[in-house]
């Protein structure tokens, strides 16, 4: 996954940010106040700036964004400081903060007053109903701040689309940043814990927290699990620092450690802390090893844990290509430049790695005599909550265990509500005729393959009545086949088809 940009170059930055000390109910509610009555929420921050999403706004769109908010509403205003980072008149800001004045912004640490001007020192990104306080990607000299906070970016809303969220006792955002996750799982926590070894992150998510009024949730201050030694949750979530590379300057985008390390003891330890039935999902990078298979390298990390295990690759980038996007293009000179490249390709030849995957790893702990591993690739769609196809995969797989071929072969599958079939036909003859089937689930994790009309036929049969022995009885008398003959095929077919929830059991 490329490193984010969450917000345009702030022209002048504020050095500092907010006090979560300073975060007492009366500011909070005074502030949350002003943006609410400036209509400054996702909808109107996007209507404002003509964009379909907020994340990865590009510095250089920023003179046309800048345009779109010269008007001087109050929310313009709010646009301009606090998601485009740039200064404002102080007369304007008291305008757009009226009745109020700025001392409450002030004190919180949202803005700093320079002259006649307004500088904000954070950006306020309103996401589900939250606004999450984080830094500015500040690109050009001296680049982004080693302790920096990351917002709202595309890695941290494909983490919040994969989480399960059933109701849970307890849960662990590891690597917490700016709080998202943590925030995001005490609506169904009983409690939260969420753990940074970035002490300004550990700030600006106890901020967060307060100016959200979210009382059920703890941030430590230490790395990896040592703060929560001891203790044990039902849920863990993870956006940790991912990027395999030979550079840790970044908190939040490296960890320092070798090659996939940091995804993998993730892996590795999160099953001490998960309670039985418990589940952690993590964002990760992997390497793809010469002369190793890559998926027996992954499935290696999940011996003896004692949990089910699934990789879901999203993508698989070349080394050249990961490189480029990864180091701050805007830090150096092009001199500079090619020098980091060429000692992040020398690193990637040390290590034998071919090329860098990227996805999410989900593992549950359940006692088994085997657990299982398995590798999916498959797009996820943002805008859909996918947690509880997450939850609906390891069931299913569990369920496919259990039973084996006997237990396939007397089930009685249904076609699952969110699956659609796609034709691609050509015209002959006079009429369109069929060429190609495609059958995708809709929404979530976006499982796709093509399909013959016999078994397109088969899948509009499976409503939950008859077990799948006398769908094959029915199939192979349409093919006028034998039916032990097809049997071992149609239940590889079968089984492929309940792995990816496009069919599941009627009970």
């Amino acid at each position: 996954m490329a490193a984010e940009t969450q917000g345009a170059q702030a022209a002048r930055p504020g050095g500092g940010g907010p006090d979560p000390e300073a975060a007492d109910a009366a500011r909070c509610e005074r502030v949350r106040a002003a943006l609410a009555a400036a209509n400054y929420n996702d909808e109107g921050i996007t209507r404002t700036l003509g964009v379909s999403q907020l994340t990865g706004l590009r510095e250089r769109r920023l003179p046309a964004l800048l345009r779109r908010v010269r008007g001087g509403s109050p929310l313009e205003t709010l646009v301009r400081l606090f998601m485009l980072g740039q200064a404002a008149e102080a007369a304007a800001f008291a305008r757009a903060v009226a009745p109020g004045g700025g001392d409450d912004w002030i004190a919180l640490g949202l803005i700093e007053t320079a002259g006649a001007e307004v500088i904000p020192t954070v950006q306020l990104r309103c996401y589900q109903d939250l606004v999450l306080a984080s830094d500015f990607v500040r690109m050009g000299e001296g680049g982004l701040r080693p302790d920096y906070v990351m917002g709202v970016s595309p890695s941290s809303q494909i983490l919040v689309s994969v989480t399960p969220r059933p109701p849970v006792r307890a849960t662990l955002d590891m690597g917490a940043g700016c709080g998202i996750q943590a925030l995001l799982a005490a609506r169904h926590s009983e409690r939260v814990v969420g753990v940074d070894c970035n002490p300004r992150a550990v700030a600006m998510a106890r901020f967060n927290a307060r100016f959200n009024r979210v009382a059920n949730v703890e941030f430590r201050l230490g790395d990896m699990f040592a703060p929560v030694a001891g203790e044990n949750f039902d849920l863990i979530v993870s956006n940790p620092p991912f990027i395999i590379s030979p550079d840790s300057r970044h908190m939040f985008l490296n960890s320092g450690w070798e090659s996939d390390d940091a995804s993998r003891r993730i892996v590795q330890e999160a099953p001490r802390y998960l309670t039985a039935g418990g589940t952690a999902v993590l964002n990760a990078n992997w390497a793809m090893v010469e002369g190793e298979d890559w998926r027996a390298r992954l499935a290696g990390w999940f011996a003896g844990s004692g949990c089910d295990g699934l990789a879901l690759q999203i993508d698989t980038t070349e080394l050249d290509r990961y490189a480029t996007l990864q180091i701050q293009a805007g830090e150096h000179s092009p001199e500079e430049f090619a020098r980091a490249f060429e000692a992040w390709m020398a690193y990637y030849a040390e290590h034998r790695i071919t090329a860098i995957c990227a996805g999410v790893i989900a593992l549950r702990r359940r006692a088994a005599a085997v657990n299982w591993f398995a590798v999916e690739s498959g797009p996820v769609d943002l805008a859909v909550a996918a947690g509880a196809d997450v939850e609906r995969l390891f069931a299913l797989r569990t369920w496919l265990q259990a039973g084996g071929d006997r237990g396939l072969l007397e089930a009685r599958l249904r076609l699952a509500p969110n699956v659609v079939l796609e034709q691609t036909c050509k015209a002959e003859a006079g009429a369109w005729q069929p060429v190609r089937m495609h059958v995708r689930r809709t929404g979530g994790i976006g499982f796709a393959g093509t399909i013959d009309a016999v078994g397109a036929r088969l899948l509009a049969h499976c409503d939950g009545t008859l077990p799948v022995r006398e769908h094959l009885r029915t199939v192979a008398a349409a093919l006028h086949a034998d039916s032990d003959a097809i049997t071992p095929a149609a239940l590889a077919i079968l089984r492929r088809l309940v792995e990816q929830g496009f069919l599941e059991p009627a009970a």
